[in-house]
């Protein structure tokens, strides 16, 4: 019996099989493989979002526990009953899966991949556009190609397949590319030590990459073979470093292999068919130049002045590309923005006008940079704003028109809108997590620092290795004048990457807020020293200018602002430099020092840098002298014009210069109820700037009310500790209330802030004959 019962009694596995459970998983698998392949295919072909392949996954997988029931109750031959197990598992089943797809899609796009948009353009005619939705968008780096050749006279082909890549490339919308000819990256590489911006290990690439927030990177080296150039590509994935593909290219033809490059790449980037074959994708040939000498003159000019920053030597070869190729639309664009930097205005129109006439050549998102210059020099803002409206409008997923158009509105001061362009980037594109910080500055730039704590933790949740996410917070608390907080999160951020000269220089800051003279001193020669790019030493110069500014020692201050000017020069174009000196605020201190003719001759000798419009803004030198002086007339004049000089360019943000000279005004006139009004409005526009509250206390001590002037004052050196003219301010208040002994309290830190100040600094002057008449009334 017990025999018997053995055998009848089959084993787990021969179970299994009698209720044909194997193979009805087998076979599910293969519909699912089958499903799979088929919804890819269609995915690719037509314009479905990709997120649907994701989802029938998932789908297909979750429901596996579904199908094991079904299987093993009601395989075996003949009906089976419902049994308890499959009446709650199926449902829970369902339920997770549901749970599950709304977790991964919810607010997913799963229908088309495109949105169709139909507007007006800045001619008034109807444009329609079928725009690809963000689950496309690709962001990568382009880094410079290594000539394996041996043969020097290939060498600009380095840069020509970098180059023609990236413009390539821009024909397509999803594409957000930067190349080695961007600051971004060029600073980056040549602070690295890579002066001829070639050999760079692969790890600073991807280091690179990753600090400029690029999904992928790509580059590669070519050499010859008889009369064939032999081309390799990689390509790599920057937040692990991974391979993702190596390509082989060969060919005679310059143009063809770029063509090939990029096809390729998009392959690689699972970019869907359907989608290169509806977008315009034209020969690099079509749109840059078929002459492959013009485009190598092209990109020997591009390198002198991207690289060089020397347009002089760069003018022939651009020169020559345009004459080698007359419809070559590129070159002639870059023609123009080399004359507008010589202040070759005549010639630079033309070249603009020229490009214009080849538009059509340019890829659509180039277009619009090249018709909003046309509007700009054309003193036409309200078209030009119109060409960024329409950028944003017709293409709503693409982030470079919302980036774009983000800081329109800071140089509108609407910075509301362009936090709402910034979280457009985000719903857009919610793997971009580092605009957490871009939203994070400008709630500090509007002063809301609960909003600004909010999104910088929130961006270091998101990258808790990125020193930059500690060099948020330090700034934050600088600003809110907490600075021990402020140099604890910026040594943190110098442990993470300690030779980022940036962060010595903001330790260097917080020790010149808080009095720390010699150390801030040390800091700041030693970060001159480290500094290895003009850009760094422009940053250092930056900062040694305010030391000694805010020391009155302004001959030291003034050589430092030349020597930031120079440096300025050996990486920005010239008009960039001029535009750059007119913010430095720097102007007043010719007049201190008795040098007022040469400020106004390098002023007018500016007019022969600067072209227009963009000499309209030398006005805010102007202003400057003007202010230093007490010249009424000059200062309005000079206020008149710059007024309508940030008015043409949509710089609002701007609009504290005016209202700071307006007040000023009203000062010299003695009308301290209106200066007041002025700075007040001054404010609005700098909300972190508290000196502005030193000015308001001045004109309420003028008019006798000493208890407001304290509470601006108190208010400043909360902030400020060690600001001495809020110091000096707040000692007249005193001498003016007859508490002498508190009036000294404050000049001794004003004379420990300028006791080594300048003969030739006014309020030093001013402020050491104050403290005696003090000391002289006060017993010994």
């Amino acid at each position: 019996m017990t025999d018997t019962t053995k055998q009848s009694k089959p084993t787990f596995s021969r179970d299994l099989f009698d209720r044909r459970f194997p193979q009805i998983i087998f076979i599910y698998f293969g519909v699912c493989w089958t499903i799979l392949e088929f919804v890819s295919w269609i995915v690719e072909h037509y314009t479905i979002s990709p997120y649907l392949t994701d989802l029938s996954f998932i789908t297909l997988i979750s429901m596996l526990p579904t199908v094991g029931m079904l299987a093993y109750f009601h395989g075996r031959p003949g009906r089976d009953e419902w049994t308890r197990t499959e009446k709650i598992g199926i449902p829970i089943n369902v339920i997770i899966t549901g749970c599950l797809l709304v977790y991964f899609f919810g607010g997913k796009e799963l229908g088309s991949a495109t949105t169709e948009i139909s507007l007006r353009n800045e001619t008034g005619q109807t444009v329609r556009r079928q725009i690809p939705k963000s689950e496309l968008m690709k962001r990568l780096a382009i880094f410079f190609f290594e000539n394996e050749s041996e043969n020097p006279e290939l060498d600009w082909l380095q840069y020509a397949f970098m180059a023609g890549c990236h413009y390539d490339l821009n024909q397509d919308p999803i594409f957000s590319v930067y190349s080695g000819y961007d600051n971004a990256i060029y600073q980056k590489i040549t602070s690295a030590g890579f002066t001829g911006n070639l050999g760079m290990p692969l790890v600073l690439e991807q280091k690179i990459a990753r600090e400029i927030e690029r999904e992928y990177f790509l580059g590669g080296s070519f050499k010859t073979k008889n009369d064939t150039l032999v081309v390799k590509t990689y390509l790599y994935e920057t937040s692990h470093g991974k391979l993702l593909s190596e390509h082989e290219f060969t060919g005679t033809n310059v143009f063809w292999i770029i063509d090939l490059i990029n096809n390729q790449l998009k392959e690689d980037l699972d970019v869907p068919v359907w989608h290169r074959e509806d977008i315009q994708d034209l020969p690099i040939a079509e749109i840059s130049t078929s002459s492959e000498e013009a485009f190598r003159r092209y990109i020997i000019g591009s390198n002198l002045v991207n690289l060089k920053n020397d347009p002089v030597a760069a003018r022939p070869h651009l020169e020559n590309a345009v004459k080698l190729d007359p419809t070559f639309a590129l070159a002639h664009y870059e023609l123009y923005q080399l004359y507008i930097n010589l202040n070759l205005y005549d010639r630079a129109v033309t070249s603009l006008n020229t490009a214009m006439q080849y538009i059509y050549k340019f890829p659509e998102s180039i277009q619009f940079a090249i018709k909003e210059e046309y509007y700009l020099i054309s003193e036409d803002p309200e078209k030009r704003m119109a060409i960024i409206d329409m950028w944003v409008r017709l293409y709503p997923d693409d982030i470079r028109g919302h980036f774009r158009m983000a800081g329109e509105y800071f140089k509108q001061f609407k910075i509301d809108d362009a936090i709402a362009e910034y979280n457009k980037i985000l719903a857009i594109d919610p793997a971009r997590q580092y605009y957490l910080r871009y939203i994070g500055n400008a709630y500090l730039a509007k002063g809301d620092f609960k909003n600004t704590l909010s999104y910088f933790k929130q961006y270091q949740r998101a990258f808790p290795k990125d020193y930059r996410s500690f060099v948020s917070f330090g700034d934050l608390f600088l600003i809110m004048g907490n600075y021990d907080k402020a140099q604890d999160y910026y040594i943190d951020a110098q442990m993470l990457e300690p030779n980022e000269i940036s962060i010595t220089i903001m330790l260097a800051r917080i020790n010149i807020l808080t009095g720390n003279y010699n150390t801030a001193l040390t800091q700041l020669l030693g970060a001159e020293n480290m500094a290895d790019t003009p850009m760094e030493k422009q940053a250092v110069y930056t900062v040694l200018y305010e030391y000694f500014r805010q020391r009155g020692e302004i001959s030291k201050a003034h050589e430092y602002s030349v020597k930031k000017n120079a440096a300025a020069e050996k990486y920005l174009k010239s008009m960039d430099v001029v535009v750059g000196r007119m913010n430095d605020q720097c102007f007043d201190l010719y007049v201190m020092l008795g040098k007022e003719r040469e400020a106004i001759s390098q002023l007018d000798s500016y007019k022969h840098t600067l072209p227009k419009p963009w000499s309209r803004l030398l006005s805010l030198g102007y202003l400057q002298i003007a202010l230093e002086k007490e010249d009424t007339t000059s200062i309005e004049a000079a206020i008149a014009e710059a007024e309508e000089a940030l008015w043409l360019f949509g710089e609002d943000a701007r609009r504290n210069i005016l209202h700071n000279a307006r007040g000023r005004l009203y000062e010299i006139d003695h009308d301290y109820i209106n200066a007041i009004m002025e700075y007040q409005k001054e404010s609005r526009y700098t909300p972190t700037d508290v000196t502005v509250l030193t000015r308001i206390a001045r004109c309420y001590r003028h008019l006798g009310d000493y208890s407001k002037a304290k509470k601006f004052l108190e208010n400043t050196l909360s902030i400020l500790p060690m600001d001495a003219e809020a110091h000096f301010e707040l000692a007249r208040v005193y001498a003016d209330e007859n508490d002498l002994a508190n009036a000294r309290k404050h000049m001794d830190i004003v004379q420990t802030i300028w006791g080594n100040a300048d003969s030739e600094y006014p309020a030093a002057r001013e402020a050491k004959l104050f403290y005696n008449s003090i000391n002289n009334k006060l017993p010994s």
